[in-house]
């Protein structure tokens, strides 16, 4: 049996195995996060970019919670990089905000070397968002999706068109 105790450690004395085994598990859950995603998304259009990002900020977070370890001056620190760098992607479904700031809970959870919580809060979070998809709450009569036109620039073109 894999013992736990081997990925205890603090920023002092960080190991490969420590490293390479928080970032996969940081993307094994928040792959598992991606597919109840897929999985209870109703709707035509699936952002490729934005799945993939729900599988790759986690492993941001866990990267970035292992450098501080526990410095209050890297914290700091990184809270100051942070605010300089500005998101400025507009989620449009709030729900899609939970399904990341889920994944980025993962990361963190990992980076912290809290693992049992990591994998029990996914495990949670999926089955509650596999819950709700089948209750009148996740139900809906409408299919959402966006209709892109690509119009010549020909002008005669154009005119057959209007």
């Amino acid at each position: 049996m894999f013992d736990q105790l081997i990925l205890q450690s603090t920023n002092g004395n960080t190991s490969w195995l420590t490293v390479i085994m928080t970032v996969l598990i940081a993307f094994i859950l928040s792959s598992i996060i991606v597919i109840t995603y897929d999985f209870t998304t109703k709707g035509v259009k699936k952002s490729v970019n934005f799945l993939q990002s729900l599988a790759l900020i986690s492993i941001v977070a866990s990267t970035v919670m292992q450098a501080i370890g526990d410095s209050v001056g890297l914290g700091l620190g990184m809270i100051g990089v942070f605010s300089i760098i500005r998101f400025r992607t507009a989620l449009d479904n709030p729900r899609n905000m939970v399904f990341m700031f889920a994944s980025l809970a993962v990361g963190i959870s990992c980076g912290v070397y809290g693992y049992a919580i990591a994998v029990a809060g996914t495990i949670g979070f999926c089955l509650v968002a596999l819950l709700i998809s089948y209750t009148p709450l996740g139900q809906t009569n409408e299919l959402v999706g966006t209709l892109k036109l690509q119009i010549p620039k020909d002008i005669e073109a154009r005119n057959r068109l209007i």
